[in-house]
């Protein structure tokens, strides 16, 4: 593959503002004490009323952050500082770099008073990661291509692997249940495998995405008919982050969790994130950089109305949102073709620096191995770039660069099967509370005894499967039936 060129950083910055000294509360965020951080809805108007004066713009409002975005030259004016490009860069399994524009370290600090007095702070949010492989756009046949090695087909194989087959024999699909998705886009539109499969799905611009018909990564679409396999009548809607046309200018994950939250989910799931590292060698962060509280906030509001929210764990990553503890954090197991289990060495497992007692995932979906995770053969939209880069790689997955297929999975798989995991539960019984679906999956989950998680996500230390609950799977591979009987 030729070099790919430098992505040039946008002068348009995404910002979130928080209320009520949010980002100087010294305890943990939880659900118990959220609520306290709510704002005056009479200080939200004033604070943005004051910040569109200065040429900023709102695109997303949550119960306790607004999301704006604005010129750097206004920013700068506006918070008495210099931006300066700076780049984010994936240290886990793949990786991938995008550059930005933020403050220096000890950068000066002196923003108008106008607007200080009103809000608690404003923070430029870093560019997110996608948790599966991350690569440099004739309609596709809506059956699978034939392989020569062991790989999982949607939706059978992973419905029946994930025991959910015997649910849905059952008569339970996960029907009416509202699972919406933050991802890079959906183009179910282009692939008749979704409509083939008369999927319940429709897709939502978060601000600043364009094209809601396109996913030119192909992340969200792929992963999409996870959730799919394992509860196929859901209510799906898909929240896409990236502009097609430019970049730089796509949603944040605040932005596109803002926008989520306006569709009344029952369950939130996100195969993206944050790399909470020091380089060099990988040190983990011992406090959450203020940048992301606005989303952490926002999550734990979440939660705390009663929605289930899923995030991945990584693949080498020491993933934030995923290492919440209110959250269910996706892991990784590899089920081979004799039905043996063991711990994905792709997916990340770690001990939380910032969350004490937080061990990284709480359970496992289906996830491939190193070095590419190539493991189950997923639709998505023909030529996009996964479509592309898995067939043409250093190791080809036997699908052809421009057919809509690709053999692919990371925790970015496990997140979505979670989910609709979850969605059997709620639909057999809507009154369960986020950490009651929590507590049934853990009792219920099938103990993975063999293996070892990605090293790199554990300062080089890859942390072992072992007898009953451990740190490379959590509680084990989830079990759908079993969890079904018990909600």
């Amino acid at each position: 593959m030729g070099k790919k060129k430098t992505e040039k950083p946008s002068d348009i910055v995404r910002v979130a503002v928080t209320f009520k000294s949010l980002t100087k509360y010294a305890a943990r965020m939880t659900t118990d004490v959220v609520d306290q951080f709510k704002p005056d809805p009479v200080d939200v108007y004033r604070a943005v009323t004051e910040l569109e004066r200065r040429g900023f713009t709102v695109t997303g409002r949550g119960g306790l952050t607004v999301s704006v975005r604005g010129a750097r030259a206004d920013f700068e004016r506006t918070f008495g500082t210099k931006l300066v490009e700076r780049k984010a860069v994936d240290h886990g399994a793949i990786p991938q770099a995008r550059s930005f524009f933020a403050p220096p370290d000890e950068a000066a600090w002196s923003p108008d008073p106008a607007v200080s007095s009103l809000i608690d702070d404003a923070y430029i949010q870093w560019p997110h990661l996608y948790f599966n492989q991350r690569f440099p756009t004739g309609m596709p046949s809506p059956i699978p291509p034939r392989v020569t090695y062991h790989h999982l087909r949607v939706p059978s194989d992973v419905a029946m692997t994930l025991n959910a087959a015997r649910v849905h024999r059952r008569g339970t699909t996960g029907r009416g249940v509202r699972v919406v998705m933050i991802d890079s886009g959906f183009a179910h539109a282009q692939h008749p495998y979704f409509d083939e499969m008369g999927y319940n799905h429709s897709v939502v611009l978060a601000p600043g995405a364009t094209h809601s018909d396109r996913d030119g990564n192909g992340h969200g679409t792929g992963e999409s008919a996870n959730v799919f396999a394992v509860a196929p009548d859901v209510t799906f809607i898909g929240v896409k982050l990236d502009n097609e046309d430019d970049p730089s200018q796509g949603a944040s994950v605040l932005e596109g969790f803002q926008e989520a939250m306006l569709h009344h989910p029952q369950i939130i799931s996100v195969s993206l994130g944050y790399d909470l590292v020091m380089p060099p060698g990988r040190t983990h962060m011992s406090a959450l950089p203020n940048s992301l509280k606005g989303l952490e906030a926002e999550i734990q509001a979440a939660v705390a109305a009663g929605v289930v929210v899923v995030f991945s764990a990584g693949n080498g990553h020491v993933s934030f949102p995923g290492m919440m503890p209110e959250v269910i954090s996706a892991g990784g197991v590899h089920v081979d073709e004799n039905g043996a289990m063991e711990a994905s060495d792709y997916a990340s497992a770690f001990g939380s620096a910032i969350y004490a007692g937080r061990n990284v995932p709480d359970f496992c979906g289906l996830v491939g191995m190193q070095p590419r995770a190539q493991y189950i053969m997923l639709p998505l939209g023909p030529k996009c770039e996964i479509d592309r880069s898995m067939a043409t790689g250093s190791q080809k997955d036997e699908t052809k660069p421009d057919d809509g297929w690709a053999t692919f999975s990371g925790t970015s798989a496990a997140a979505p099967q979670l989910a609709g995991v979850c969605a059997l539960l709620l639909e057999k019984n809507p009154a369960l509370t986020p950490a009651e679906v929590k507590a049934i999956l853990r009792r219920t989950t099938r103990d993975v005894v063999n293996g070892a998680a990605n090293a790199a996500s554990n300062n080089g230390v890859a942390l072992s499967a072992g007898p009953g609950a451990d740190n490379a799977t959590g509680a084990g591979l989830v079990d759908a039936f079993e969890a079904w009987l018990q909600a």
